[in-house]
């Protein structure tokens, strides 16, 4: 009896340690089976795949644009043939400098004038006349310049050899005896003026932030690619009780600004506003001529005008860059006053731009005479105003300098009433495409390295979307440049730069949000080491019975 019942207890000792071993091996493998996974699955970082491969060939990618150049021929000697002016044109043009960042390849087109255009050539004697009679009856296609190439002999070139008319037309003399060289100034014309090859590789190499480019004032002047402009146009009068100072602005800006604007629709968007600031002038204490006849501000004082008036300007509710324009009346006691520049000359304009920021017209108004009844009323003559505010605001946008560049005797066409020639919104729309197309391949690439950086940031699908689009969009301005459809290349920059900026800008890549990896295993290890000490414990246990009960199976 007492060997039978020493045999049941063994029995259900062995029983119950059997179930204990059993049971401590079942909660080792949940937690390390489906305990393990679940908490790396449900704490593993998201991030979507991105065509990290073609960001990084859009780094190496050289920019290439294409410019089509219909030469239109209205010479009649056997030796300015189309072939011959075709070759010749080819070889002076077609020539890249390897080592340039920017590739410009001219698909010239050379035929003769038709009946038409030669009848315009002999009829009118005058380059101005002629350029005017072609309005609207050319095929204007944006970025696609027209040279028509006239006889020396013409009336129209008296004292000139190049006339740059207001549309995408321009007009060079051709002599016979001469034809080579004729044809370096239509080489000339394109590479400086037309087309401005220097301003593009400065304004990619500004874009792509090359820091051993030396600065250029054009790249530093205006403002960066930007989808609109807030425009906000001010009239300080600092002595209020003294000069009652009116201005009509609102017809300004519907007389002068709005043709600009409608002007460039497509490239930008613009917001205007206006307003009177009162008692309030500069702080700046101008200087006196030796005379004692003007006072003057000199190029020193102009940085100390702006910053003390910027404050007292208001700000306006615009996700766009704003460019201010002030027009200031000076005080009775400062009156009149000049700008000068570095010589000490008076400026022409009585004013002065600021980089990326807008600019100043001082305005001097006739002293009222002791006779007249205080305030006395001033009508601001807008024109003056509005011509010199346009001239800073075309600058401020990226609208070159109308000058010859390295091209003598030429004549270029003022704008009129529009603000902008067609070729200078050609210049303008490539510029503008050129630094889309680069500051979009930079912000990917920067991202890139961002992402890849940092290993346990979030990539979320929107910031995937935005980001292949931008891609697409870079590709896309890329192939049409190298079509030379300016039009299309443009509108694939804006969107390039639009998707890359809101995928970089993403509110979830906020650095400040993600974690080193060593503060998380500070966080982690207080909480998984008095979990897993019991668990592996018993685990160890359990590997030990197996052992023992395996030897003594086989003893």
């Amino acid at each position: 009896m007492g060997k039978n019942k020493a045999k049941k207890d063994d029995k259900d000792g062995g029983g119950e340690e059997h179930n204990q071993m059993y049971s401590a091996l079942a909660i080792g493998l949940v937690c390390i089976v489906i305990g393990l996974p679940l908490w790396w699955k449900t704490t593993t970082t998201y991030r979507a795949s991105l065509p990290y491969s073609e960001i990084d060939t859009l780094a190496q990618t050289q920019m290439q644009y294409k410019v089509p150049v219909n030469i239109r021929s209205c010479l009649s000697e056997p030796s300015t043939n189309e072939n011959n002016i075709l070759k010749q044109l080819q070889e002076k043009l077609n020539q890249d400098n390897p080592n340039s960042k920017v590739s410009v390849q001219y698909s010239i087109n050379v035929r003769k004038c038709n009946p038409n255009d030669l009848d315009r050539v002999h009829q009118h004697q005058n380059l101005q006349e002629l350029d005017r009679s072609f309005l609207n009856t050319n095929t204007d296609t944006v970025g696609h310049p027209v040279i028509y190439l006239l006889s020396g002999d013409h009336k129209g070139f008296q004292g000139i050899h190049t006339y740059i008319g207001k549309q995408r037309i321009a007009y060079v003399a051709i002599h016979k005896d001469d034809l080579s060289n004729s044809l370096d100034h239509v080489v000339e014309l394109l590479r400086t003026t037309l087309v401005n090859e220097l301003s593009m590789v400065k304004i990619c190499n500004a874009a792509q932030g090359f820091q051993h480019t030396q600065a250029d004032a054009g790249t530093m002047r205006a403002v960066r690619s930007t989808p609109g402009y807030g425009i906000s146009f001010s009239l300080l009068n600092p002595q209020p009780d003294v000069l009652d100072v009116k201005w009509d602005i609102r017809q300004a800006i519907q007389d002068y600004l709005e043709p600009f604007t409608q002007k460039l629709d497509e490239f930008a968007n613009f917001v205007v506003d206006s307003q009177v600031l009162y008692y309030t002038g500069i702080s700046v204490k101008p200087k006196q001529s030796e005379d004692k006849s003007y006072y003057y501000l000199s190029q020193g004082q102009l940085p100390q005008v702006i910053t003390p008036v910027e404050a007292k300007l208001g700000s306006h509710v615009s996700t766009y860059p704003s460019l201010n324009f002030l027009l200031y009346v000076p005080k009775r006691t400062h009156a009149p006053l000049y700008v000068v520049d570095s010589k000490g000359d008076q400026v022409s304009t009585n004013a002065f731009l600021s980089p990326r920021w807008g600019g100043v017209m001082v305005y001097n108004v006739q002293d009222p005479t002791n006779n007249t009844e205080l305030p006395a009323e001033v009508m601001v003559n807008m024109h003056s105003a509005m011509e010199v505010f346009l001239s800073q605001l075309r600058l401020l946008i990226g609208i070159p300098a109308q000058s010859q560049g390295g091209v003598s005797n030429v004549h270029i066409e003022q704008p009129g009433a529009s603000g902008v020639t067609d070729w200078e919104y050609d210049v303008l729309l490539r510029g503008r495409t050129l630094e889309n197309i680069a500051t979009a391949s930079a912000t990917l690439v920067s991202l890139s390295q961002l992402l890849d950086k940092i290993g346990n940031i979030v990539i979320n699908d929107d910031i995937a979307q935005q980001v292949y689009k931008a891609v697409e969009s870079v590709n896309q301005g890329h192939a049409y440049l190298q079509q030379g459809n300016l039009y299309r290349a443009f509108h694939a920059s804006k969107r390039a730069i639009a998707a890359s900026e809101k995928a970089f800008f993403d509110p979830s890549l906020l650095e400040l949000l993600y974690f080193p990896d060593d503060q998380k295993f500070a966080i982690y290890i207080p909480l998984f080491l008095p979990i897993s000490i019991p668990v592996f414990a018993s685990l160890f246990k359990v590997v030990k019975w197996f052992r023992a009960r395996r030897k003594t199976k086989q003893d």
